[in-house]
């Protein structure tokens, strides 16, 4: 292709991503400069904020080359895009030991305000990026926020970023997880299969530093991904794509030591390369892996972050595609999967919170799914404490890498969340969309639609769901399956509100004083031209801990 054809397509759009490849690395730097990746902001607090960007000094200082000098890098904040009230600024250095990415913390600004900044370097200035602080925990001001999760370059096109940006009045972007994907090209339910529409670099499986950097690279030139970043703040955990499919904290599915190497350099190779190219701040000294966190939104929203993949234990074992289990859960005493010390932060946290809202930043599916229905408990606990107990565990899990997996851990997270009001759960990985009740005991939810929480769970931006999947080997069987799946829930699994199988998207939640509403926003297509449209609106009232459709989409 001709030089100026490719800078014209990489001006205006996904089809400049679809087309560059590292291969054509040269031409990239010729064409951006030293800011070809873009700029970024995350974890908003009242009076700080990170900024974030990649300088490139020359063509041989691409992503994962360890190569290339350090560099002075220029940072401004201010009050508008003119940049005639600049607030804060400052000087850093981007160097190969952090493949040249620069994280600042902002400080000294003003709560729940918008701000643009801007890099220089190498006699150029970057991009400008628009960004918001938190409010105060004392003000009483609404919250919005996107949420997303799972972005496969190779599966799709990031399309629903595109109208994510384009959201007005979002106070942050949570990034549920699987931010990138590690697979070599090709799909995983079969060779083809999820379908193929581009690939990212390298074109291998990612397994060190080097890999994933690459990648990480590769995925930032994505323009409808820099113009998300760009246009809002994000706060992001990973999930397990950031590393290997169905990530534990000693191994993965997705990982054979016999052939790919030590496990525990594979992962923090994984972790290093996220923490360097996502706008993340690092909260604990003594742990530079540590990434839950809390953050509050004013005085209606407390927000924690969790990690449940570094202190994982491993899944129990699944029938087909991951996805079920008979018998044997890993509710055994001990077993967990954010581990004993998470676990207590965020119990006794939502405990002590003076938030209206207590939100949860959470990576896969928390409420619990059954393929089959349960003996009401109320009837089980005629026969006695012990096989009371004996039926209160489901006969058969149609998921487990999930939540449902760790039955126990979860009941007593569930415990101390019946004791709070306002839990709101936000959940990704799943690539379907859900709204949920949470119930105190699943058992008994039939009879006494008791629940403790809520749980709301966006679609996959550019990632299909299993039942995608299928119709993709065989259409409409997919689709059969999606809506057996829906019926099961109706039937064995009455805390589930809303279920949509089939679509990619994002979804939009509003936080008021009196209730929190969700709209889920769907694509038909993840091809560069797709649609959105708002597909569902589901809330829940302060106090009430129960899930009802919403009047109308948010405004």
């Amino acid at each position: 292709m001709p030089e100026l054809s490719r800078r014209a397509l990489i001006a205006t759009g996904v089809g400049g991503s679809a087309v560059l490849a590292m291969s054509q690395w040269n031409e990239a730097v010729a064409a951006e400069g030293p800011f070809v990746h873009g700029v970024a902001s995350g974890d908003p607090l009242p009076n700080a904020i990170i900024l974030w960007t990649r300088v490139t000094p020359s063509a041989a200082a691409k992503p994962g080359s360890g190569v290339g000098p350090d560099v002075s890098v220029e940072w401004e904040v201010a009050t508008s895009a003119a940049f005639t009230t600049i607030v804060a600024s400052g000087t850093t250095v981007a160097g190969a030991g952090t493949d040249h990415t620069v994280h600042v913390d902002a400080a000294g600004l003003t709560p729940a305000t918008a701000y643009w900044y801007r890099f220089r370097a190498l006699g150029v200035t970057s991009p400008v990026g628009r960004t918001k602080t938190a409010a105060l925990a004392s003000a009483s001001v609404p919250v919005r926020f996107g949420v997303t999760s799972c972005a496969n370059f190779n599966w799709g096109y990031f399309t629903g970023y595109k109208y994510l940006a384009q959201q007005d009045n979002l106070d942050a972007v949570l990034h549920l997880g699987d931010y990138i994907y590690e697979y070599a090209p090709g799909g995983v339910l079969t060779d083809d299969i999820p379908k193929v529409v581009r690939t990212a670099e390298p074109q291998r499986e990612c397994l060190t530093l080097t890999d994933y950097r690459i990648r990480h690279g590769h995925y930032k030139l994505e323009p409808n991904l820099q113009l998300l970043h760009a246009r809002h703040p994000m706060v992001a955990v990973w999930d397990d794509h950031e590393i290997a499919n169905d990530t534990w904290k000693n191994g993965a599915e997705n990982h054979d030591p016999a052939t790919e190497g030590d496990w525990a350099t594979r992962a923090s190779a994984g972790r290093r390369a996220w923490l360097e190219w996502l706008p993340v701040r690092h909260t604990d000294p003594d742990d530079w892996y540590r990434i839950n966190r809390r953050l509050r939104f004013g005085k209606l929203v407390d927000l924690w972050m969790l990690d449940e993949r570094r202190f994982r234990d491993q899944p129990p074992k699944s029938l087909f595609f991951g996805y079920g289990s008979a018998g044997g859960t890993s509710s055994a005493p001990g077993r967990g999967m954010i581990g004993e010390e998470q676990t207590h932060w965020l119990v006794d946290g939502l405990a002590g919170s003076s938030a209206t809202w207590k939100v949860v930043g959470n990576q896969v599916p928390f409420y619990p799914t059954t393929l089959l229905a349960n003996v009401p408990g109320q009837l089980t606990d005629l026969l006695g404490p012990q096989l009371s107990k004996t039926f209160e565990q489901p006969l058969l899990q149609l998921q487990v890498e999930d939540w449902n997996g760790f039955i126990d851990e979860r009941q007593r997270i569930v415990d101390g969340m019946a004791t709070v009001d306002n839990v709101v759960i936000l959940t990704g990985d799943v690539h379907q969309s859900y709204a949920s009740e949470i119930p105190v005991k699943p058992n008994k939810y039939l009879l006494d639609r008791k629940s403790a929480a809520v749980e709301f769970i966006t679609p996959g931006l550019a990632s299909p769901s299993l039942p995608t999947q299928i119709n993709q080997v065989a259409p409409g069987v997919g689709t059969l399956f999606d809506a057996v799946l829906t019926t099961n829930d109706r039937l064995a699994n009455p805390w589930v509100k809303y279920s949509e199988g089939l679509k990619a998207g994002f979804m939009v939640v509003d936080f008021s004083a009196s209730r929190v509403q969700a709209d889920w926003h769907h694509l038909d297509s993840t091809k560069p031209d797709g649609a959105e449209k708002i597909a569902a609106s589901y809330q829940t009232a302060s106090g009430s801990k129960k899930i009802t459709k919403a009047a109308g989409p948010l405004s």
